[in-house]
């Protein structure tokens, strides 16, 4: 996924429930398998595993960064204090039983604060195992319950089959294709969304 299980606490927030919760989403925030959290320098040598393997990084946007660029890169994310118009924001994805960091999601607001868009990357490890699936559902509630945000968007490379079914069994739904050109390869990416329900 380009820049992205049933939570424990709401249960199975949907998108029409998130905006009612407002004074109940922070971080960190955990769920049956994963907890959403800011990232910090304790998290240098995860982050460098899942985001130096090949693997993982072919259908991201992002390179991989050196030791000293990912040392300045987890600093400035771990002061995160809310998804802000404009900017991108990452928060650490880790495992609920140990806090183990196994990947990074992305969320990008809008100036006007009208849409809003979400990617991840997950260790190759812990593919397979719905746990993008469950990543992919509390980033949606998070956004919705803590910004102004319509409209939430997602993009993935057609190839990438289980983050295709990631983005579907969250909830998202198909909106379109767009042909891009990343790291000097013409692909196909197809498009998400899911918007804000009625109160």
């Amino acid at each position: 996924m380009r820049f992205p299980a049933e939570p424990r606490t709401p249960d199975s927030v949907s998108l029409s429930r998130a905006s009612k919760l407002k004074t109940t989403l922070s971080l960190p925030y955990e769920l049956d398998h994963i907890v959403l959290r800011k990232l910090h320098t304790g998290d240098l040598d995860a982050f460098l595993a899942y985001r130096t393997d090949p693997l993982v990084a072919r259908f991201q946007g992002w390179e991989p960064m050196t030791r000293q660029q990912a040392t300045a890169f987890l600093e400035c994310e771990s002061r995160f204090d809310g998804f802000r118009p404009g900017h991108w924001s990452q928060l650490g994805i880790a495992m609920t039983k140990d806090d183990r960091l196994i990947g990074d999601a992305g969320v990008w607001l809008a100036e006007d604060g009208e849409t809003a868009e979400l990617g991840l990357s997950l260790a190759r490890h812990v593919q397979g195992r719905g746990l993008g699936t469950e990543t992919v559902r509390a980033l949606l509630q998070l956004i919705l319950a803590t910004t102004p945000a319509a409209t939430v968007l997602a993009h993935a490379d057609e190839r990438n089959e289980p983050c295709l079914r990631a983005l579907a069994r969250a909830g998202m739904e198909r909106c379109g294709i767009r042909s891009q050109v990343w790291k000097e390869e013409v692909c196909t990416e197809v498009c998400f969304r899911a918007f804000r329900s009625a109160s």
